[in-house]
Protein backbone atom coordinates (compact mmCIF):
# COMPACT_ATOMS: atom_id res chain seq x y z
CA UNK A 1 0.00 0.00 0.00
CA UNK A 2 2.70 2.44 0.82
CA UNK A 3 4.91 1.63 -2.15
CA UNK A 4 1.82 2.31 -4.36
CA UNK A 5 1.31 5.63 -2.27
CA UNK A 6 4.69 6.60 -3.42
CA UNK A 7 4.52 5.73 -7.07
CA UNK A 8 1.49 7.21 -7.56
CA UNK A 9 3.45 10.23 -5.94
CA UNK A 10 6.38 9.50 -8.45
CA UNK A 11 4.17 10.10 -11.04
CA UNK A 12 2.60 12.96 -10.07
CA UNK A 13 5.67 14.60 -9.59
CA UNK A 14 7.15 13.46 -13.19
CA UNK A 15 4.21 14.90 -14.72
CA UNK A 16 3.84 18.21 -12.73
CA UNK A 17 6.95 18.98 -13.66
CA UNK A 18 6.06 17.50 -17.76
CA UNK A 19 3.29 20.11 -17.40
CA UNK A 20 5.43 23.14 -16.20
CA UNK A 21 8.00 22.35 -18.81
CA UNK A 22 5.31 22.66 -21.55
CA UNK A 23 3.84 25.80 -19.81
CA UNK A 24 7.48 26.97 -20.56
CA UNK A 25 8.08 26.25 -24.04
CA UNK A 26 4.47 27.56 -24.66
CA UNK A 27 5.60 30.78 -22.93
CA UNK A 28 8.24 30.76 -24.35
CA UNK A 29 7.45 30.30 -27.81
CA UNK A 30 4.61 33.27 -26.93
CA UNK A 31 7.32 35.51 -26.14
CA UNK A 32 9.04 34.86 -29.30
CA UNK A 33 5.95 35.39 -31.49
CA UNK A 34 5.32 38.67 -29.52
CA UNK A 35 9.00 39.68 -30.14
CA UNK A 36 8.60 39.28 -34.13
CA UNK A 37 5.26 41.63 -33.43
CA UNK A 38 7.13 44.13 -32.41
CA UNK A 39 9.79 44.23 -34.62
CA UNK A 40 6.74 44.70 -37.28
CA UNK A 41 5.12 47.21 -35.52
CA UNK A 42 8.72 49.02 -35.34
CA UNK A 43 8.92 48.57 -38.99
CA UNK A 44 5.86 50.09 -39.72
CA UNK A 45 6.17 52.77 -37.63
CA UNK A 46 9.56 53.74 -38.86
CA UNK A 47 7.69 53.49 -42.91
CA UNK A 48 5.04 55.67 -41.04
CA UNK A 49 7.27 58.80 -40.04
CA UNK A 50 9.66 58.67 -43.20
CA UNK A 51 6.23 58.76 -45.27
CA UNK A 52 4.67 61.23 -42.59
CA UNK A 53 8.07 63.49 -43.28
CA UNK A 54 7.91 62.93 -47.10
CA UNK A 55 4.24 64.05 -47.05
CA UNK A 56 5.31 66.96 -44.87
CA UNK A 57 7.84 68.48 -47.39
CA UNK A 58 6.37 67.88 -50.17
CA UNK A 59 3.54 70.01 -48.60
CA UNK A 60 5.63 72.57 -47.66
CA UNK A 61 6.84 73.08 -51.29
CA UNK A 62 3.29 73.41 -52.41
CA UNK A 63 2.35 76.06 -50.49
CA UNK A 64 6.32 77.35 -51.21
CA UNK A 65 4.90 77.00 -54.82
CA UNK A 66 1.69 78.60 -54.34
CA UNK A 67 3.22 81.97 -52.55
CA UNK A 68 5.86 82.52 -55.38
CA UNK A 69 2.72 81.89 -57.86
CA UNK A 70 0.10 84.41 -55.73
CA UNK A 71 3.79 86.83 -56.47
CA UNK A 72 3.83 86.60 -59.47
CA UNK A 73 0.45 87.23 -60.21
CA UNK A 74 0.59 90.29 -58.17
CA UNK A 75 3.70 91.67 -60.02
Amino acid sequence: MFQLLLVSLLILIVMLFLFSLKLYFLIDGFSTKLKEIDTRLLKIEKEHFEVKTRLEQMDNQFKMTLQKLKQLQGD
